[in-house]
């Protein structure tokens, strides 16, 4: 409860409510028009009954016949609501019926309270004029309707999606473990509201650490939640003390048993430990992260198997490179490599060698990504992200600090 007294919801839309709503509005439609007709027929007071009966009738019949389509029609012609002509296919629709429900209320009329209503020619153009006047009507107001559903449902779906966007950044790392021999950091971009992409660094015990880093295929919400359902298994698998090979097959089953819409995910996996600066990798499709020992030199960590999601009960195999001070480990996802410029031209595994090559390795694992991300960006030269990008490096450091 506020200040200003208890909180009233508005009572939601039915189509009774607007049936009552047309009952005690329709005599406000009708007067106008009579009186408009009056005026351009040269009809007189006397006959002022007959023009508002008139109008009354066809005011009726028209609204009850677009009440009717809005409830009963509008919602089950579904080929009127997909596509950028939705608006206005949805306000030519009002039209057609308005125009319908004014010639059946015509007949209508003939037969019943006025008697020979259309028997004459001047009657006849009266109708026409109804219909006419009430098709422009109300397919004015099926537009002005159709596209402020549209903005409200648009609004709706964006304010959702940024909701989601700031619970999927929730789960993303911002501050990550540093141990006295490596450094991590990464960074996610979307290219929407939400990323089919994540990176995680699980702590493994007082001197270790679990890096992953995945790539849903589609993009937005589908995407998203596949890739949050593959944060959390992580997370779980993480701690049984298995081998990595072991959490792979066992991520890989999950995602085979829910993905029911035939989503896969390539992943990347890794530990390493301050005792021994091994690190044990398992590949499942993912693009292969780049080693950069500390004198240039570069190779790629391949070793692995299947895309997570493609076939349960696949074997992964289990690689292991022993890092010294110095050397490095960029992961990233295909939205960096992919990445187009306006000329179509890729931003290419060669030319990300190239980049990482000159980028010093004395600088941060933070720095790192930074100057990745602005190498990309420069490569773009202003054009958005077509896809999710996520960066991640390992640095392994001098525990002298020299």
């Amino acid at each position: 409860m506020t200040a200003m007294g208890p909180l009233r919801l508005a009572a939601p839309r039915t189509p009774l409510a607007d049936l009552w709503r047309i009952v005690w509005t329709t005599p406000l439609f009708a007067v106008p028009f009579a009186g408009f007709f009056m005026l351009i027929t040269g009809g007189v007071w006397q006959q002022a009954y007959g023009y508002l009966l008139v109008s009354l009738c066809f005011a009726s019949g028209t609204r009850l016949g677009l009440w009717a389509w809005q409830w009963f029609g509008l919602p089950r012609a579904r080929f009127l609501h997909e596509g950028q002509q939705a608006p206005l296919l949805t306000g030519m629709s009002f039209g057609v019926v308005a125009i319908v429900s004014t010639v059946v209320t015509a007949v209508a009329m003939h037969f019943t309270l006025l008697p020979g209503f259309m028997g004459n020619l001047r009657a006849v153009m009266f109708v026409i004029a109804f219909a006419l006047l009430f098709s422009a009507l109300f397919v004015g107001i099926g537009l002005a309707v159709a596209f402020h559903r549209r903005a409200v449902d648009q609004a709706g779906a964006e304010r959702e999606l940024t909701l989601a966007r700031r619970i999927q950044e929730s789960f993303l790392l911002s501050e990550f473990p540093r141990r006295p021999q490596f450094e991590v950091h990464a960074v996610n971009l979307s290219s929407r509201q939400v990323s089919g992409d994540f990176y995680d660094v699980v702590p493994m015990g007082s001197d270790g650490a679990m890096l992953a880093i995945a790539d849903v295929s589609g993009k937005g919400v589908p995407a998203a939640l596949l890739s949050s359902m593959l944060q959390a298994a992580l997370r779980t698998h993480a701690t049984t003390g298995r081998s990595l090979s072991e959490v792979m097959a066992g991520i890989n089953a999950l995602v085979c048993q829910r993905a029911v819409t035939g989503q896969f995910a390539t992943f990347f996996l890794a530990a390493i430990h301050d005792r021994d600066l091994v690190l044990r990798s398992v590949n499942a499709g993912h693009n292969p992260p780049v080693l950069i020992r500390a004198d240039g030199t570069q190779s790629l960590l391949e070793t692995g198997g299947l895309v997570v999601g493609m076939m349960e009960g696949m074997p992964y195999e289990e690689g292991a490179v022993t890092l010294r001070t110095g050397d490095r480990v960029v992961l990233y996802t295909d939205g960096v490599t992919e990445a187009q410029r306006a000329d179509g031209e890729m931003f290419g595994e060669e030319r990300l060698a190239a980049l990482l090559s000159g980028i010093p390795g004395r600088l941060s694992a933070r720095e790192q990504v930074e100057q990745v991300l602005v190498g990309l960006r420069t490569f773009l030269a202003g054009v958005e992200l077509q896809d999710d990008v996520t960066v991640m490096v390992l640095r392994i450091t001098d525990p002298t600090g020299a």
